[in-house]
């Protein structure tokens, strides 16, 4: 496989469990796609460290060498030890970071490579940024990402709460990257995707990826369509067709066909609860209005993982 074919996936790392959900899901697809996996951390300016005068430039540009470890390296090494158990890296010895000079902190960005089996590269990436989210997003683009993963908390916000907090950063970040986004909870790889579809362009639009996704990580897709309203019910039943046939003309028979009729955030949470992940759509509204889209709801709702598709 040439490097052109393979998948790109960057994964934002950070402190929480779900931050990880995504490494045994990206082990998967590269068995199949021999994918360039970048594991991105991004720290705040100056985290742990005041900037000052010289003395404290020259300390921070030698930090590594004084071998102490800027914060987020501890994370990253962690993840780059469970791709290390799942066999994605072979020789995790003798690599050293090297500095990568992008917002100018002298001591706030560092990458270091390694091989996977297959020759694709495995990076840890740290940046350091005043904003998170637009962090993740120009690295997908330095990194011309197919895929970025970000993990979102366990326990979706529901009720009051919801209505009362901030925008989760996962949904953040969603809104803004222009690549397809898996918003991960307790993504486990072998239970399927729920592929949910609509009778409109950008739905059709979405196929040739979802099936991307089905082949290489080689899951069991199940195609729904949820109709709002009976009368729906037409082009619902339309589009799961179309979708069926594009599933089997690219080698892959789904598992399922599902049409049902109902609210379709709800109706899509309640069926795909069962499956690793569920896919839909990207919404054609400007980013700061996506959060009323179903895809984007869907995200923010469900209990398991959610890709949405770009």
């Amino acid at each position: 496989m040439t490097s052109d074919d393979r998948l790109r996936i960057l994964i934002c790392i950070g402190g929480g469990p779900d931050a990880y959900a995504g490494l045994k899901y990206a082990a998967r697809l590269s068995k199949k796609s021999c994918a360039d996996i970048s594991l991105l951390f991004v720290r705040p300016l100056d985290s742990g460290l005041q900037s000052g005068g010289m003395e404290v430039r020259v300390a921070r540009e030698n930090i590594l060498d004084w071998g102490l470890e800027l914060p987020g390296m501890t994370q990253l090494k962690t993840a780059r030890d469970i791709l290390v158990d799942l066999g994605e890296i072979t020789d995790e010895k003798n690599r050293e970071w090297r500095h990568r000079d992008i917002s100018g902190d002298p001591a706030g960005e560092y990458v270091i490579e390694y091989e996977n089996p297959c020759g694709a590269t495995i990076s840890l990436c740290l940046r350091t940024a005043k904003d998170v989210t637009s962090a993740v997003a120009d690295e997908a683009k330095r990194f011309k990402a197919d895929l970025v993963i970000v993990g979102a908390s366990p326990q979706p916000m529901s009720g009051l709460k919801k209505l009362l907090s901030a925008k989760p950063l996962a949904l953040k970040i969603a809104s803004v990257c222009e690549q397809s986004i898996i918003v991960a909870r307790h993504l486990e790889p072998g239970h399927g995707h729920l592929v949910c579809v609509q009778d409109t362009d950008q739905s059709r639009a979405m196929l040739p990826e979802a099936i991307r996704y089905a082949h290489a990580c080689q899951c069991p897709a199940s195609i729904l369509s949820v109709a709002p309203t009976d009368k729906d019910l037409p082009r619902a039943q339309k589009a799961v067709d179309e979708a069926a046939a594009a599933f089997k003309a690219a080698g892959i028979t789904p598992h399922e066909t599902l049409v049902e009729v109902g609210d379709p955030v709800q109706t899509i949470i309640t069926i795909g609860f069962d499956f690793s992940l569920i896919l839909a759509s990207e919404s054609l509204k400007p980013w700061f209005a996506k959060g009323f889209s179903v895809s984007h709801e869907v995200a923010r709702q469900a209990r398991n993982s959610v890709m949405i598709v770009k």
